[in-house]
């Protein structure tokens, strides 16, 4: 009884030990935010920043010990030793998920999966280099014939997943300019084209189809899908290519019925913003907002751009929300730039080429996307020296002067301005606070109806002229005691923050969630001159509302005079 008492102390350590050390070295997504966590804000003193990478090694290190002591001692008490510590790091390696990496799980796991599969490999070598010659089951056919089978299932399995080409995620319709993005992607490398009526629209790289590729971008013009009012997105998967010929697989094809923007009953749109893949909680939103001509996805849909399937999950999100059956305006967030898509993030996404910022036009209404990037200053030490957003900035700010210069937005009754990092807002790092500040002054010339923001994962709501620019904020004493350590720019338009998961405005997020992320809901009526704005959550509840630096509460509804720029509520 003893022995098996050891004996599963030394299985259960010798599990923890793997598990440990795989899981610890998958966490590295999350290795910097351990830092600064710990306290670590850049600087000399790098023992807080190479901490992690530390623990990392030691954990290695005591997987061997265990490995190679208990071997070659056998002693009882070396089991009890290590299977306690093993049992102390992975707490603290639970703890360390609970306290904020349980956000990043879905980058953690593919990494843990990974490191396991190649510790299994290195396993099964060892065995059957070293264990296996001198085992009875070597001579076992049934084993023989097992692992044959077993091995030719997955091979099978691969080939055929490489082999079947399907429409992974269907088509959504993104607006840049006055043209629309349509994008979609297979499973298989293939080619994709669009079909609009009697008119064909190809995914080409400066004149030839591009074959090999799993993501598939189409640019059309706005006025000939406005006016057909349904596409049909076709792929075919290349099967060869050669120098002088190839072979394709056959047509895949799916129809859209498509709903353009029509301001002759008003407009109305859904917006979301951070909602870091909890994209049931936001489908289940949406599913609550009346007809919505256009939806707003703000940035941060995901967290981390890291692969593929990364790059590809707002599509995802826009899909499921709108079928492909109205446009979608994509502004990016600073989650978006990180990782090892992105910067490839523009081929799966609404962009002006390779760029985040850009204008668009829905018959009655102006729009216009701008993209701080990231959260910091480019010389922050979680960038190593990357970053270089000054002068994309500065662009911007070009940008917008030529927008100001041509007037163009005149021609429209209604203007919308999108941006991630809210612009209005500067928080108590004061990161971007000049750019801010000239942004500002330049959207304060276009007569701005609404400027959509997130980043801060809050529900904040910026009325022009009630707080004093460039002032340290106070909290309202509903929401919070004290003040904030962060100003208000010099604006004239109102401004919406769109990027608070929960069920109402001041609910905390647990480790687990809350199942609910609450979007935005305008409703602009062009003729009587005011537009409309409620939150909902996954309920389907209206948020009651107030302001967050202001002692003003709001109710359920606010409306805005367009002319006036004026609130009210009830």
């Amino acid at each position: 009884m003893k022995q098996r008492i050891f004996l599963i102390v030394r299985i259960v350590g010798t599990v923890l030990a793997f598990f440990n050390a795989l899981m610890w070295f998958a966490l590295r997504p999350c290795w910097s935010g351990i830092s600064s966590t710990l306290g670590y804000k850049g600087g000399d003193n790098a023992f807080l920043y190479y901490l992690p990478l530390a623990i990392c090694i030691f954990l290695f290190v005591l997987l061997l010990a265990d490995l190679i002591l208990k071997k070659i001692f056998k002693k009882d008490w070396l089991n009890i030793l290590f299977a306690a510590l093993h049992t102390v790091f992975f707490i603290a390696i639970i703890v360390v998920i609970a306290l904020g990496a349980i956000d990043y799980m879905r980058f953690v796991w593919p990494k843990f999966f990974l490191a396991l599969g190649v510790t299994i490999i290195v396993l099964a070598l060892y065995f059957l280099l070293f264990l296996y010659p001198n085992l009875p089951i070597k001579d076992n056919k049934y084993f023989k014939y097992g692992a044959i089978g077993l091995i030719s299932v997955i091979a099978l399995g691969y080939l055929v997943n490489f082999s079947i080409n399907r429409i992974l995620i269907s088509p959504v319709v993104y607006a840049v300019e006055d043209d629309y993005q349509i994008i979609f992607s297979t499973t298989a490398e293939a080619t994709g084209y669009v079909e609009i009526g009697d008119k064909y629209y190809y995914d080409t790289y400066n004149g030839t189809t591009k074959t090999f590729t799993k993501i598939h971008k189409i640019e059309v013009p706005m006025e000939v899908l406005d006016a057909e009012k349904s596409y049909t997105i076709h792929t075919q998967k290349t099967i060869y290519a050669g120098p002088f010929g190839g072979f394709m697989g056959s047509d895949l094809t799916q129809k859209v019925e498509f709903h353009p923007v029509d301001s002759s009953d008003g407009i109305q749109y859904l917006s979301f913003s951070d909602i870091h893949m909890n994209i049931d909680q936001a489908y289940r939103t949406s599913t609550f907002a009346d007809h919505y001509d256009f939806l707003v996805l703000d940035g941060d849909i995901i967290s981390d751009v890291e692969t593929f399937d990364d790059a590809n999950f707002n599509n995802e999100v826009a899909y499921k929300i709108t079928k492909g059956q109205c446009p979608v305006v994509y502004a990016r967030g600073n989650h978006d730039v990180k990782g090892r898509y992105g910067s490839e993030l523009h081929k799966f996404v609404g962009a002006k080429g390779e760029d985040f910022y850009y204008n668009f036009y829905f018959d009655d209404v102006y729009g216009i996307v701008l993209d701080l990037g990231e959260d910091h200053d480019d010389g922050w030490w979680e960038y190593y020296g990357t970053a270089h957003y000054a002068d994309y900035h500065a662009k911007q700010i070009e940008f917008l002067k030529e927008e100001v210069n041509r007037h163009e937005y005149d021609a429209y009754d209604y203007h919308l301005a999108v941006c991630h990092i809210p612009i209005t807002f500067v928080n108590s790092r004061h990161n971007h606070a000049e750019v801010k500040k000239t942004m500002t002054s330049l959207l304060n010339q276009m007569d701005i109806d609404m400027l959509l923001v997130g980043h801060q994962h809050q529900i904040m709501i910026f009325e022009p002229g009630l707080i004093e620019p460039e002032t340290k904020l106070t909290y309202n004493s509903e929401y919070k005691k004290g003040t904030y350590n962060g100003y208000l720019t010099d604006f004239n338009f109102p401004s919406f923050m769109i990027s608070k998961q929960g069920f109402s405005m001041g609910d905390a997020t647990t480790i687990f969630g809350n199942g609910s992320h609450i979007g935005m809901y305008t409703d602009v009526d062009l003729d009587n001159g005011k537009q409309t704005i409620c939150y909902l959550n996954s309920r389907g509840e209206k948020i009651d509302l107030l302001n967050m630096f202001a002692e003003k509460h709001y109710g359920q509804e606010i409306t805005i005079d367009l002319a006036t720029k004026a609130f009210s509520s009830k």
